[in-house]
């Protein structure tokens, strides 16, 4: 009998990285990336004003005091998005606004708050520091500056920063595609008539749950037959998925197949059983490069056999690193909430 423990390291051992694709900006969201975000430019790409007033030379300032105002010539006026074309010259002023762009000949900006504006001419009585109220360019970002790490997970202000970087779309590891069935002859769904003997797939449901949860996309096979023939078509079928969960089957009995069917369809098998209760019996393997978890019928072992083990996995496959887990509160068979 192996431990939790071993389990999960055997596991997370046998499971690949996915490579990356490219998705749209807000589909990155809660994804890992893939690739380094480089820099194509500085932000900000220009020198700007981070206060409504007047962009002037600091040398024009010398000197200025209340007894010795300095009076300079108003010769423009930058607004955000609606520069100034003109150059600043001693002696002048480019009348600029909160996020306008700082006019060729500028390095200072004095607030309105301590300047006095008379016809052309603004009367200035400080002696401001050189580069007063400017962002300059590239201050927060440098051309080619590594601004997000691959490995990193997206998040909504990671998606802000992705699009002041002007990126449309991004690179980020691809989910897995995990197929879904589970076995029974006395199984039912929603499109069938209630009938006493049978019972719903609740697991069908609640797995396909758990995966959208662990952000990898479900493909519900649906219930299939205690038939081997049946078995081999459906976990044929399943095999374009990068993952397969079946649920059920897995006991020793007479129309408990799964196991006969994997082996049949040149399954490597790599654990059987995982470990005893809830867990038992579980089985793990590849066959080819798909991951292959057979779990028990009930639905508490099955959705805690999903958060030991497959969920880590599946996390493993889209990029995650050293990614946690949230463990699972576990109810009696006899809890209402947990149907068969």
């Amino acid at each position: 009998m192996i431990d939790i423990i071993e389990a999960q390291q055997l596991i997370l051992e046998a499971t690949p990285i996915l490579g990356q694709e490219s998705v749209p900006l807000l589909d990155s969201l809660r994804r890992v990336l893939a690739r380094d975000i480089v820099a194509t430019e500085d932000c900000p790409a220009s020198n700007i004003s981070t206060k409504d007033g007047y962009a002037l030379r600091y040398s024009s300032l010398l000197g200025a005091s209340a007894k010795s105002p300095v009076h300079l010539k108003i010769i423009g006026e930058s607004a955000a998005g609606k520069p100034s074309s003109v150059t600043v010259e001693a002696g002048e002023a480019v009348r600029i606004m909160t996020g306008g762009m700082v006019p060729e000949g500028a390095d200072t900006v004095v607030v309105l708050e301590v300047a006095t504006e008379d016809r052309s001419f603004v009367i200035c009585v400080n002696d401001s520091n050189q580069g007063s109220n400017i962002r300059f360019q590239g201050e927060s970002i440098k051309k080619g500056a590594v601004v997000l790490h691959a490995g990193l997970v997206v998040s909504p202000l990671d998606v802000g920063a992705l699009a002041s970087l002007r990126r449309a779309y991004v690179s980020v590891h691809r989910k897995p595609l995990v197929a879904i069935l589970t076995t029974g002859d006395e199984l039912t769904d929603f499109h069938e008539l209630f009938s006493p003997w049978k019972t719903m797939s609740s697991n069908l449901y609640s797995l396909a749950a758990q995966v959208l949860e662990s952000g990898a996309t479900p493909l519900c096979i649906g219930i299939v037959k205690d038939e081997l023939k049946t078995l081999q078509s459906h976990l044929s079928e399943a095999l374009r998925a990068d993952v397969i969960i079946t649920s059920g089957g897995m006991s020793k009995g007479k129309y408990d197949l799964v196991q006969e069917t994997f082996a049949s369809l040149g399954m490597d098998m790599k654990l059987s059983p995982l470990l005893g209760k809830p867990g038992k019996p579980s089985i793990f393997g590849k066959i080819g490069d798909n991951l292959v978890f057979g779990l028990p019928g009930s639905p508490t072992a099955a959705m805690i056999s999903f958060e030991e083990f497959i969920k880590p996995a599946l996390l493993k496959m889209m990029g995650h690193s050293n990614a946690p887990k949230e463990p699972m509160s576990v109810k009696k068979e006899t809890d209402a909430t947990h149907l068969p």
